[in-house]
């Protein structure tokens, strides 16, 4: 099989990444022209990235610097219900529903002229599925022989990894990275992507379903950032695709699921401690490449599990606090709701762009104090961990006091000792600058939190 790295442009150094806050967006769902009412879920409602390019400044004013957009390919039998994006057909034409090649461009150009990155997200493990059965490949321009497929088989065990791989997700065409054409088409379409539309990186889907091997022929040809969705709990398992070798990153998703576990669900927060001391354990330095984020386009929206403001807000504090790359899912500013797919994929015209909202304005709070700090590069440290209070410091400049106590709490008071603090720093909260706190002769502090509220408190 030959691994050859065609020429390419001058793409971001993989690395600029962790100074990036990541916006991820439905194209079908995040910004329509007519922004007609979008009534059946299961169809495509009209977003195109014409009217994406319209609330750019949206994005931007919100406090992000990169997009991640869905994938952008055309769609097998280009069938009404696959606005979601993931059943490729002819990898090298655009998904007319969502615009034109030169739209498509027009869109990224018009991104990068806010200096927003745009991440691409790309599918390496399957195709879409044709009409005429699931030996029919007839529709699948770029992949269209039975002999580019593995067996056809689903996948019944999710802890057998070689069922995993070599049978179908979800009944979708499962390609055969073994095949001497599938593998080098693949790497070579890698190359040809990025260059052509002047993407920023990609978000790589169904890592696990793939073996090692051929991710490894890849991040020989695709330098650039990629960030592996591994739809799994275990960070041993996520970390042995992520790697020098492999992939560069992953999401994360553990913290995620005890992220909603905790402070959602009210499980203990010294759960959160596993999420913070196993990620550095295995990734080290490079545990400010994962992406931190709390919910996505294939899980419930927080809010419809968890009815409750306050713990909603101690979730968006740690996921653009915590080490990491932060990823919001796009209407988590205007507290949109949804359960199991597609009710978590609203379109966010139906709610509107308030740039007054109170989560909207909070959320950009957050991101204008990244802004001001090097949280690329500000160590973290756990300071206290309880049934129901986690804090942790970024650098010697930023305390986060974060609750599961929710709306019905009351007072919550906290000491929480050997800060990194120097003795009678003033510390104020993000919020409320009036919030001031002074770190004790011992480096402690006392923290009130009230009605379950979190604290962001930064070193005057």
């Amino acid at each position: 099989m030959l691994i050859t790295m065609i020429q390419v442009f001058a793409y971001p150094d993989a690395k600029e990444f962790r100074k990036r806050r990541i916006y991820q967006l439905m194209t079908d769902r995040f910004a329509s022209v007519e922004q007609k009412p979008c009534v059946n879920l299961h169809e495509y409602c009209g977003g195109t990235y014409n009217a994406m390019v319209q609330k750019l400044d949206y994005i931007k004013n919100l406090g992000y610097n990169a997009i991640w957009i869905s994938p952008t390919i055309d769609q097998a039998e280009n069938a009404t219900n696959l606005y979601h994006g993931y059943s490729f057909s002819d990898f090298y034409k655009p998904n007319l529903y969502f615009g034109t090649e030169e739209e498509l461009q027009t869109m990224i150009a018009e991104a990068h002229k806010r200096d927003i990155w745009v991440v691409a997200d790309v599918v390496y493990n399957h195709v879409g599925a044709c009409k005429g059965g699931r030996l029919d490949f007839s529709c699948i321009k770029t992949f269209s022989k039975p002999e580019y497929f593995n067996p056809d088989c689903d996948i019944t065990n999710y802890s057998n990894q070689t069922n995993v791989i070599n049978c179908r997700l979800c009944a979708l065409p499962d390609l055969n990275q073994h095949n001497e054409f599938v593998h080098d088409e693949l790497l070579r379409w890698a190359q040809w992507y990025i260059n052509h539309y002047n993407f920023d990186g990609y978000r790589v889907d169904t890592v696990k379903h793939i073996d090692h091997d051929f991710w490894k022929d890849l991040r020989k040809v695709t330098p650039w950032f990629n960030i592996a969705e591994i739809f799994d709990g275990d960070y041993d398992f996520i970390k042995s695709f992520t790697n020098e070798q492999e992939v560069q990153t992953a999401f994360n998703y553990p913290l995620m699921f005890n992220i909603q576990g905790c402070i959602g669900g009210g499980d203990s927060m010294t759960k959160l401690s596993y999420n913070f001391e196993k990620a550095y354990e295995l990734w080290g330095e490079d545990v400010r490449d994962l992406g931190v984020f709390f919910e996505n386009h294939d899980n419930p929206r927080f809010l419809s599990l968890y009815n409750d403001l306050k713990r909603y807000e101690n979730a968006l504090t740690l996921i653009h606090t915590w080490i990491g790359i932060p990823v919001l899912y796009y209407g988590a500013e205007q507290d949109m709701t949804g359960g199991a797919d597609p009710d978590n994929r609203h379109a966010l015209w139906e709610l509107g762009y308030n740039q007054k909202s109170e989560h909207f304005k909070y959320i950009q709070q957050l991101n204008q104090l990244r802004d001001s700090l090097p949280f690329d590069t500000m160590d973290q440290k756990e300071l206290a961990a309880t049934d129901n209070f986690y804090a942790y410091s970024r650098g010697n400049k930023v305390l986060v006091a974060l609750t599961n106590g929710g709306e019905k709490a009351v007072y919550q008071h906290e000491i929480v000792e050997n800060t990194p603090f120097d003795p009678n720093s003033l510390l104020c909260d993000i919020q409320w600058p009036y919030d001031c706190i002074t770190v004790g002769a011992d480096g402690s502090v006392d923290i009130l939190l009230i009605g379950g509220q979190p604290k962001v408190f930064v070193r005057a």
